[in-house]
């Protein structure tokens, strides 16, 4: 008998919460919801606009309208901006590969005129510590222009100016005469040109450049670029 009371007791305290839980579902307008009653209001089973049966996936009326406002005016992540190279410079980018000096490694990330790279070419600036790490020789006259030669120097330690390169790089095409061993360049029609960054002269590393005219070693291995005199 005892489990028969038990039985019975749990069945009527189940329909009593299902009853209490669907108490108050009146008129049911064509969001499927409806203002609460003030006889519900004052048995605490319910507040304000509510909805029923799931629809309108809220509770209230005022979070339903939060809910629709964000989701209508949710756009999609804009694209960076591209780019754009200022008018008569050239775009230049910081090597990703390595860069050795008669074995000594280059740091263009801390040095205040950097290696760097345009189209696949390693590019060199020409100031007195490059120079004198590859045995070059340099002079400028403003009327004359820019000149550089080999000599017969041997190869100095390579000291770094030390520095920031800005995040942008952008080189330009040089606006003097450049005199290669003594023969004047016509640089405005060379496939890697001579280029000028931060009022400094640099020299494309190529094989015409670096051994037929300077006279040095390069190589290219293991994703790093060696140079030496």
């Amino acid at each position: 008998m005892k489990v028969g009371r038990i039985i019975i007791l749990t069945s009527i305290l189940a329909l009593s919460i299902v009853s209490t839980s669907f108490a108050h579902p009146g008129r049911l307008d064509s969001n499927g919801g409806h203002n609460c009653s003030a006889a519900s209001v004052k048995k605490g089973l319910c507040t304000g606009y509510h909805y029923h049966n799931g629809s309108g996936g809220s509770s209230s009326s005022g979070s339903s309208g939060s809910s629709s406002s964000s989701n209508s005016s949710s756009k999609p992540a804009s694209a960076p901006p591209k780019e754009v190279v200022p008018a008569g410079q050239l775009k230049v980018t910081i090597p990703a590969y390595k860069v050795y000096v008669n074995n000594q490694q280059v740091f263009s990330n801390t040095s205040k005129y950097p290696v760097f790279e345009y189209k696949d070419i390693t590019y060199f600036p020409m100031t007195y510590n490059f120079t004198q790490a590859l045995g070059l020789e340099t002079n400028w006259d403003d009327e004359v222009g820019f000149s550089i030669r080999k000599t017969s120097n041997k190869a100095g330690k390579l000291s770094f100016d030390s520095g920031v390169p800005t995040d942008k790089l952008y080189a330009k095409m040089p606006d003097f005469n450049i005199f290669v061993n003594d023969d004047w360049l016509d640089n405005g029609n060379e496939e890697y040109p001579i280029l000028v960054l931060n009022d400094v002269t640099y020299f494309p590393m190529t094989w015409n450049f670096a051994v037929e005219e300077f006279g040095l070693t390069t190589k290219l291995e293991n994703n790093a670029f060696y140079i030496s005199k």
